[in-house]
Order: structure tokens, then sequence, then C-alpha cells
């Protein structure tokens, strides 16, 4: 390896520490970007390895919104741990198959070791249920959907719902992550078989409402199935009733499915594991370890309270995988995916080198940030308009109220001076409201103070 190519290597390996004296984004014009790509690299003629790969270093530097900066307060994006850039490397290095157990057996046991203290985590039983990583939320939410439609109808698999005469009706929050219509369309329910619940003041799913949608929903025709609960919903953070909503589920024999992606990881932390209450009777739970774990992206991960149901939704045979020992489950039939890069490394070695303690800390230390900032708002006259344990915080000045174009105004320029990053969140009534979401366990008080500072400029 030449010294250049060292020297970057370790300069990455740096990166999480030192890019907090960056300005945290970088927008050029499009035409910036595509002229120096065309300028340099037409692909006819071979560029040396080190300069190619600092002068892609260089630009991502320059030209990125900077996720892992302690003061991008955005959505979902952490830090990451240095674990997880050592992971990365030994995945790209090794490049494990993992379709079956007897092609990469070291990297099916690891990721199983790590699900199954994760699934203890959440209440689950590994012994009964079945979990596996994915690519991100979005497919671990498509997982659970298929998985309660094989639950449901055991004809589904073969025939398809429209042989069945079935229609299947999926319920969620209008808070809910918007993936549910793309997964409704993908599994063959239709769009229209979504069904967006009215929320309450703080966003929660209604539970009178949604007993209502169901009793209705019967007397029409329609066959309700699924319930989302949201377990820290992307725009207010508001965590869905889980224990009344698996009440009614129970009641009603419906599937519930916890959308907790972000609000999983509260799971670690004794202090925080009750705002989760009742997520180990859901039927299914999606949580992506690239949100408040802190690894890089993408680590999503699935989990359900019964095997079968899973393993009938992916069950296939082929004639040229090959065989794997007695008493182990091949990775390609027990989810959507066939080859795959080894995803739990990442979240394996972020265990091993920190143990829960040490994250539990850090989880609770990006709440008590969170905490911290809507403290202070509120002394400095801001109105804060989210209600919510986790650390998002949604907010607006007084006296703009009625204009939305303020706070995509202000946004906007909080991000272009490049001290922090925040957002304007756009509400069903059409306001617009500051969201700050702390996404990295890097951040401290100082961080806090710069984003006031900036945000008190735009009053």
């Amino acid at each position: 390896m030449s010294d250049d190519l060292d020297a970057l290597i370790r300069s990455l390996f740096a990166l999480p520490e030192s890019i907090a004296g960056e300005p945290v984004t970088g927008l050029p014009a499009p035409a910036e970007v595509r002229e120096q790509l065309r300028s340099r690299y037409d692909f006819a003629r071979p560029v040396p390895l080190e300069q190619a790969a600092m002068d892609v270093a260089g630009m991502l530097r320059r030209w990125s919104t900077h996720v892992t900066h302690p003061r991008y307060f955005g959505n979902f994006n952490p830090s990451v741990a240095v674990s997880g850039i050592v992971a990365e490397t030994m995945v790209a290095a090794f490049n494990p198959q993992l379709a079956v157990w007897s092609h990469a057996p070291a990297a099916v046991e690891i990721e199983e070791h790590a699900l199954a203290f994760l699934m203890r985590k959440l209440g689950l039983d590994p012994g009964a249920g079945a979990a596996h990583f994915a690519s991100g939320g979005s497919e671990a939410n498509h997982t659970a959907v298929l998985a309660a439609l094989t639950e449901r109808y055991p004809e589904y698999g073969t025939r398809g719902l429209a042989a069945l005469g079935a229609r299947p009706r999926l319920y969620a929050s209008a808070e809910a992550h918007e993936s549910f219509e793309k997964i409704a369309h993908a599994t063959g329910i239709g769009r229209e078989a979504v069904r967006r619940v009215a929320t309450d003041a703080g966003g929660r799913l209604s539970v009178p409402a949604l007993a209502e949608a169901v009793a209705a929903d019967r007397a029409a025709g329609w066959e309700p199935c699924i319930v989302v609960a949201t377990a820290g919903s992307t725009a207010v953070g508001a965590v869905d009733p889980l224990p009344a909503l698996a009440d009614l589920c129970a009641r009603e024999r419906l599937w519930l499915h916890a959308d907790a992606a972000w609000g999983g990881s509260c799971v670690m932390s004794p202090r925080l594991r009750p705002i989760l209450a009742g997520i180990e009777r859901a039927d299914s739970v999606t949580w992506d370890a690239h949100k408040w774990l802190s690894v890089p992206m993408g680590a999503g991960m699935f989990f359900a309270a019964r095997r079968r149901p899973v393993a009938e939704a992916f069950r296939t045979r082929t004639g040229y995988m090959p065989e794997s020992p007695e008493g182990t489950v091949d990775p390609y039939v027990a989810s959507l995916q066939w080859s795959r890069r080894f995803i739990g490394l990442k979240v394996f070695l972020l265990l091993a080198e920190e143990g829960e303690e040490a994250l539990a800390r850090r989880i609770e230390h990006q709440a008590a940030m969170g905490d911290l900032l809507r403290t202070r708002l509120a002394e400095r006259g801001w109105r804060i308009e989210n209600d919510t344990p986790l650390p998002l915080v949604c907010f607006t000045w007084p006296g703009w109220k009625g204009s939305a174009g303020r706070a995509l105004a202000a946004a906007a320029n909080v991000v272009g001076r490049g001290r922090a990053w925040i957002s304007a969140v756009l509400r069903p009534d059409g306001a617009r409201w500051l969201r700050a979401c702390i996404t990295s366990f890097r951040t401290t008080p100082e961080d806090v103070a710069i984003l006031l500072d900036e945000v008190d400029r735009e009053r």
C-alpha cells in the first residue's frame, strides 16, 4: 500500500472525530460537481487508485451534508462508531456471501448471536421467533406485511390475494412512515388498503379512532388484518400507545407490527425502556441499528415473535445452492434477500466493544441533549410544538403564527451558514415547524448552544 493511500485510510478512521471542525453542509451547484467528474474521469484511461480515492474523499468532504457531524440535527442519520468503520472494511476484504450457512458459517452465526441478544432486549423469545438483518426499515416493514398476510391467508403465497377474493386492510397513524403505501403496492393489497387513522394532539395513533375504523371496515366488506404502531415517528417523535394497541389487536385478531426503526434503541437503556412498554407484545418489530445505535448505513433489523409465518413467506428450493448442516438456517430462505452483504458485523463489533451499559449511556446522553435543547429553547421564548420523550424537538417562534414560509426560510438560513443543520417539517394543517433531532452521541451542550445562537438569529 502506498504512503498516500495509507494516509487516506488513517484520515477516514479519524473522520468521525475530526468532522466537528468542518462546516456541516457543503452545497455546490450541480454543474460544478459534474464538471469535475467529466474532466477527470472519462474511463477511457486509467487513473491511479491513490489519486482517484483521494479525489473522491475530497469531493465527499467538500460537497456533502455531513450526517456524522455533532451539529447535524437531522433525520436519524447518526455519527458512527469507529467499530463500524472497522467492520465495513473487514466485510469488504473478506466479502462473505450470506445466502447459505455453509458459505459463511462464522458470519451467519455472528449475526444470529447479536440478533438473539437484541431480541431479548425487546422482550421477545429467540427460541420461538425469527430475526434477520435487512437493508433498512422499509425492507423490514415489507417483511412484516408479508409475514402477516402469510399467517392470515395460508394460500396467499400460492394463489395471491386476487384469487382468494380477500380485501385486507392495513391501519397506520397519520404520522406513520410513508413506506407502507409502497409496501401495499408491492405486496398486492393495493395502496387503497392502507387506512390512515387519526392521531391525538401528540401525534399518537388514537385507539378509539382505530376501533371505529376496524368496525366500519368490517361492515363495508374489508378484512382488517394489520395494525402498524409507530415507536418514534419521523416528523414529531410520536410513540403510539403500544399496550392499548396490543389489547385491541388481541381482541380483534389483528397482526400488530411495531415500527421502531428509530425508537427501538430505547430498549437498550433501563431508564428509557418504559417508553416502549408493550413492544414485547408485538407480532413483529422493525429496528434500525443505523439510526440510534450509531453504525454505518444500512443495518435494518426485523424481528418476529413466531418463526412459522416468516419461514413460510420465504420458503423456496433450488438445485444449485449447497446444503447446510442440520440445525442451521440458510438466510436466503428466511428473508427477502438472497445473496447479501454481511450486514450484522458492525452491530456485533459495536456490542462487543462498548457493552450494553456504555451503549445505554450513549443513548441516554442523546436523550439528555434533547431535553437540554427543549429547555433552552423555551427559556429563550421559542414555542415547543411536539410532545415526545425522545430527543426530537419541533419548535416555532410565536410571532411566525400563520407563516409557514418563515420556518422554511429560517431552516434554509441556518443550513446555509454551515454551523448546524435543521429542517422545517410540514404538518397536516399546512403549518411548518423547525425540527431538530439529536442524532449524534458526540453532540455536547456546546453544540446545542451553537444551534440556539443560530436559530435566535432568525427570530
